[in-house]
């Protein structure tokens, strides 16, 4: 049996990302870290953040039931907003980021997205510049969680699996990063599973049995199968008796915390879901296909932190959603109606290390002068100026110059709890 080895890992990881492991006692020596945790979770399609976050009081909710008479989370009725005290509320199938709002584990920060001149409202290109973190250049050739691994003085190139993908496919955040284990349930990451499934794990062995690139890889590949085949997903109990909801996202999220907790030294997860691109049908009256969507995020990554808090992560663990872009103001149609792409949206942040309970960022208004382009909420805030926050302040890494080349002149969001100024754009 051979010790596991990490450069053997590394490498098979790019190479075949398809195979998987057989049953064996653990093999190699992991030490308890308490090396910071990003945990990036990508909402495709451009979520509402308009909806997710409404407006409860004030001039804004007054223009907001005037751009949206249908759409609009109403105040009153089994729908309506819930209230956490601010001029902001959360939808109401939000109940879970409401609670950890309220537990002051959950920051908001609204008015955020692209810089005013790179606004575009294309998926395709909103999706990029975000995730390459490189908003006036769509052809760098890394991503922003690629330079932030390579840079980082937390990274040390001894971690087992420094970053974990917990989907089918790597986002554009890691484009060019090739130490990422990449799998959406660890049932499937085998070769041929079932009865020959060791008989074949013993075959490929024999296969790539010399020194070559080729030959090293499947020794990785072979390797990565030892440790994670000895996880039994079926029999895992979440800490703190969190409950993640049956579906694909739940198992996605609850894969990141078993195997975060497992200790391989995870610095990076990430995870999406999509389905937000909603231009019609989009539910009226705070119900229907948002608030079904809305309630599927709010109760998987509840469960994610209730998990890890209660089993001792709370501190290393950072949790950041985000999207593309958000909607426009004003919504489309009547009955059925929808919402078209935007570009200013919200972002939440959350851990232990959040100055959670408060709302930062700069809401610049709905009124129509306060729009951008007439049209949508206004990007006020840099996302690389939430991201950067993270980067720095949490992650450690202070190299925001390599992580986000261009973006200068960066200020602390003072949302991480070391830090003793809040300064927020809300009154």
């Amino acid at each position: 049996m051979r010790t596991m080895n990490r450069r053997k890992f590394l490498q098979s990881s790019a190479l075949l990302a398809g195979l998987s492991g057989v049953k064996i006692s653990r093999a190699h020596n992991l030490m308890s870290s308490s090396q910071p945790i990003v945990i990036d979770l990508f909402m495709r399609g451009g979520l509402d953040g308009l909806n997710l976050i409404p407006p409860f009081s004030g001039a804004d909710r007054i223009e907001y039931e005037i751009l949206r008479p249908d759409l609009q989370v109403p105040l009153t009725g089994a729908n309506r907003v819930l209230d956490v005290g601010e001029a902001f509320g959360f939808h109401p199938a939000a109940v879970g980021f409401k609670d950890m709002y309220l537990s002051g584990d959950l920051a908001i920060i609204h008015g955020t997205g692209l810089p005013k001149p790179q606004v575009t409202r294309s998926h395709f290109d909103a999706t990029k510049l975000t995730e390459l973190g490189t908003p006036n250049n769509t052809l760098t050739p890394d991503g922003w969680l690629t330079r932030h691994l390579q840079s980082s003085p937390q990274i040390t190139g001894a971690e087992i699996i420094p970053v974990l993908v917990s989907s089918g496919s790597k986002p554009i955040s890691l484009q060019d990063y090739y130490n990422a284990l990449t799998v959406s349930q660890v049932s499937g990451y085998h070769p041929n599973s079932g009865r020959f499934e060791d008989p074949h794990v013993a075959a490929i062995n024999a296969m790539y049995a010399g020194t070559s690139a080729m030959d090293e890889a499947v020794h990785g590949a072979m390797d990565t199968l030892q440790i994670l085949h000895q996880l039994d997903l079926d029999n895992y109990l979440p800490g703190g008796g969190a409950v993640y909801p049956d579906n694909s996202f739940g198992d996605q999220l609850q894969l990141i915390a078993q195997l975060i907790k497992e200790d391989l030294n995870i610095n990076v997860a990430t995870a999406e879901l999509g389905g937000w691109d909603t231009h019609n049908g989009q539910g009226d009256g705070g119900g229907g296909y948002f608030a079904d969507r809305v309630g599927d995020l709010s109760a998987a990554v509840s469960a994610l932190w209730q998990d890890l808090k209660a089993s001792g992560f709370g501190q290393q663990v950072t949790i950041v959603i985000h999207s593309e872009f958000g909607r426009r103001a004003k919504q489309n149609g009547e009955g059925y109606s929808g919402t078209d792409h935007g570009s200013g949206n919200v972002m939440l942040v959350m851990g232990g290390r959040v100055n959670g309970g408060q709302m930062y960022g700069q809401f610049a208004g709905l009124a129509n002068a306060q729009l951008f382009e007439g049209e949508d909420v206004s990007p006020e805030v840099d996302y690389r100026q939430v991201l950067g926050t993270i980067v720095k302040e949490v992650l450690g890494n202070p190299h925001l110059d390599q992580v986000f080349p261009g973006y200068s002149g960066h200020q602390s969001m003072n949302f991480v709890a070391s830090d003793l100024i809040f300064k927020s754009g809300f009154d």
